[in-house]
């Protein structure tokens, strides 16, 4: 059976994968989330360029009404999590929301970076992992075991390419999970992430999981322009219209491009469209130019046209048409506008304009299609693939603009995750946020937050130090203040190393040499030379910067564990000892700014408390196991990254 430590891992890291996330780790799980780019949240970002609409104000019902196919799933989970829930979500984050005049839900700011910056914040106190630049390559469960699942991963970038170390040398990871959340999203902006080849691993030829083909949603569509209307009205919109398609009307504006025609009310029946080129092979929306009068009004006011007006004055004069609507009636009819006042009052009503196709998807905001509802079960688990849940876009609905996107991506990504806890909770022990070991007469208790994050030390690599001001430029890190020593043996050890330093590696031989590497003769710390310990060798030093004791290490072939003081290469684990009677209990969590004592109240940045270390290419069990086994001891070691490390 699996441990009760194995992760639950989010594939995608858009509004669904995220949300999941954050309704796992809140429950307990340790959760990792995985994504193919650099950075999480990009698509995110790029729908909050022109304001983050994030749901709509309207009436519950009215919203469900939205959505194709409105599957009963679909329908509970926004049911569950609805704009109520999603708004107070928003307002948790420091982001409270606001109605627009046309009813949808903006954040305050009107902008997604802080709601994604204290988001991103949430799920790293939380103890959520990171791993970027790795794409879902396949999924299987645990042999043998009834639960579980195989995540295997390709790295996108070849290691250590980024900077920081890479993945396994043949650039394949693999995780054995206790859950999977797919938030895979569609094909659109494939820039930012969304470019749909995840169907090659779910549908055929992979694990044959049923998908209705992807395809462009809320997209323009292509029309043969002139190229006198295109150079003249690209980009101008087309104002207080109704656009239908068959028995499908929308009022609402729409966009001229030089390429053809886009904007909320094409958007709204792109369903209705899509249906008509896959019965037909074509499509024709009519758009009714002065949707507030009949088509008998129209008529009557172009009776009284004057003679001397042109048809395009007396299309202004009369009805108020603007030049766009006039060109329109130029543009299908080839500048042979009708003079008949009932002819022409029948084209104003109802003017026809073919469309040529959509545009490619990538250009859409969203996709249409994707994993068939008929392939999951009311937790949105698949049938096929017990212990994968999948959530947003990916799922075949679709939805026009205006927050429903937003909506049902946030609702599906929480239905899923809930759903993955209901499927664990038989067999999920309790979890107080600790891993226990006993080893002997000691407890171990490892915080599985610090062991399961992606924590690096980022040392020259935007480290800020511990001083009461950010300051990366002077490259001290932690060393500001000197080392603590711990007893007289680790001072003695440390005086013998420093007498074999050679000046090429240790930039301030000549000042030890002089007056010593103690603060005094207590020997209880190291000293302090221009403003940080002696043995850092400041940026831009020949011998190399960084600590001299760790370089000479790595020169003489040894481990710095064995040169340096035992804090630094403790650092960032901290080890807090109880004495229970009949048992010492060690706990071993990551180091804190309130571990600094009176020089933590005073820090600007402290590199555990800052989402900036956390990069790492691995988790912190398995980058610091060399320092793991040497506080708790080898065995300990080993059934900790048995336990915790995935793989």
């Amino acid at each position: 059976m699996r441990t009760e430590t194995d992760p639950v891992v989010v594939v995608g890291g858009g509004p669904s994968g995220l949300i999941a996330a954050e309704t796992l780790a809140e429950a307990g799980c340790p959760v990792i989330v995985v994504d193919h780019m650099p950075s999480l949240g990009r698509k995110f970002l790029l729908a909050g360029r022109g304001g983050l609409n994030l749901t709509h104000s309207e009436p519950l019902d009215d919203m469900l009404g939205r959505y194709r196919p409105s599957d009963a799933r679909l329908v509970a989970a926004i049911t569950r999590f609805s704009p109520t829930e999603l708004r107070a979500w928003s307002a948790s984050l420091g982001q409270p929301t606001f109605v627009g005049s046309s009813g949808r839900v903006f954040p305050d700011s009107f902008r997604a970076t802080p709601l994604l910056r204290a988001w991103l914040a949430r799920l790293l106190n939380l103890g959520v992992v990171t791993m970027v630049r790795h794409r879902l390559v396949g999924l299987d469960p645990v042999s043998g075991t009834g639960r579980g699942v195989n995540v295997s991963l390709a790295a996108t970038t070849p290691a250590g390419a980024d900077g920081h170390a890479g993945s396994p040398p043949n650039g394949l990871h693999r995780i054995r999970a206790a859950a999977v959340v797919l938030a895979l999203g569609g094909a659109s902006w494939p820039r930012v992430g969304s470019d749909g080849t995840w169907t090659g691993v779910l549908g055929e030829p992979g694990l044959g999981i049923g998908i209705v083909p992807l395809a462009a949603d809320n997209v323009g569509y292509r029309v043969g322009w002139s190229q006198v209307l295109a150079a003249r009205f690209a980009g101008v919109p087309l104002k207080n219209v109704i656009i239908s398609v068959g028995a499908r009307r929308v009022r609402g504006e729409a966009m001229v491009t030089s390429a053809g025609i886009e904007g909320g009310a094409i958007y709204a029946i792109g369903g209705a469209i899509r249906d008509e080129f896959a019965a037909t092979g074509t499509a024709t929306i009519s758009i009714d130019l002065h949707p507030d009068l009949t088509v008998d009004e129209v008529r009557l006011r172009l009776v009284g046209r004057r003679a001397k007006d042109s048809i395009s004055t007396s299309l202004r004069r009369s009805l108020g048409l603007s030049p766009l609507a006039v060109a329109l009636l130029r543009e299908v009819t080839g500048n042979r506008v009708p003079t008949d006042p009932a002819t022409l009052a029948s084209l104003i009503k109802d003017l026809p304009v073919r469309l040529d196709g959509p545009m490619p998807i990538g250009r859409a905001i969203s996709t249409a299609g994707g994993v068939k509802f008929s392939e999951i079960d009311d937790a949105f688990m698949l049938h096929r693939l017990p212990g994968v849940f999948v959530a947003g876009e990916m799922l075949e609905w679709s939805a026009p603009t205006g927050g429903y996107l937003l909506q049902a991506s946030f609702s599906t990504g929480v239905a899923a995750a809930r759903g993955a806890l209901a499927w664990l909770e038989a067999d999920r022990p309790g979890r107080d946020g600790y891993e226990e070991i006993t080893d002997g007469d000691t407890v171990w208790r490892f915080e599985r937050r610090f062991l399961m994050s992606n924590w690096t030390c980022i040392w020259g690599r935007g480290c800020h130090g511990i001083l009461p001001e950010r300051a990366e430029h002077l490259g001290h890190g932690c060393c500001s203040i000197g080392a603590e020593l711990d007893v007289d043996d680790e001072a003695m050890n440390v005086a013998a190393l420093a007498a074999t330093l050679s000046p090429a590696l240790f930039q301030h031989h000549a000042q030890a040499a002089h007056g010593g590497v103690f603060s005094d003769d207590s020997r209880t710390s190291t000293r302090v030379v221009d403003g940080a310990c002696i043995f850092l060798n400041r940026p831009g030093f020949g011998g190399g910067a960084g600590c001299a004791l760790h370089l000479a290490a790595l020169d003489s072939g040894e481990s710095p564990t064995d040169w340096k003081p035992s804090v630094c290469w403790q650092l960032p684990v901290k080890v807090d000892w109880e004495d229970h009677g009949t048992a010492e209990v060690a706990t071993v969590r990551g180091w804190t700014r309130a571990d600094w004592g009176a020089e933590g109240e005073t820090m600007a940045w402290c590199c555990t408390e800052e989402p900036e270390a956390y990069v790492g290419d691995r988790l912190v069990v398995e980058s610091l196991s060399e320092e793991i086994a040497l506080i708790a001891g080898e065995a300990v070691a080993v059934e900790l990254r048995r336990r915790l490390a995935p793989g």
